[in-house]
């Protein structure tokens, strides 16, 4: 599973990220990555790890609620 990862900045602070929906396609994933850069967004691609290939330019995907589990654990 692939998705896109948009970094913009829109005249704050800092960055906006936004991450795109997951699509089991690499060639969805990476046509509409190559449509971000063309209009000039900073993109990455994220991978799941679940099977698949290792290419360099992908990143592996943070656990989002890793952050949130590791809190609840420490409360229990």
């Amino acid at each position: 599973m692939y998705r896109v990862v948009t970094r913009y900045r829109d005249g704050g602070p800092r960055p906006v990220v936004e991450r795109g929906p997951w699509h089991t396609a690499e060639d969805v994933v990476n046509y509409w990555a190559d449509s971000l850069r063309a209009m000039g967004y900073v993109v990455e691609i994220e991978d799941q790890g679940v099977g698949g290939s290792n290419s360099s330019d992908k990143k592996k995907a943070k656990d989002d609620n890793a952050d949130l589990a590791a809190a609840l654990a420490s409360m229990a």
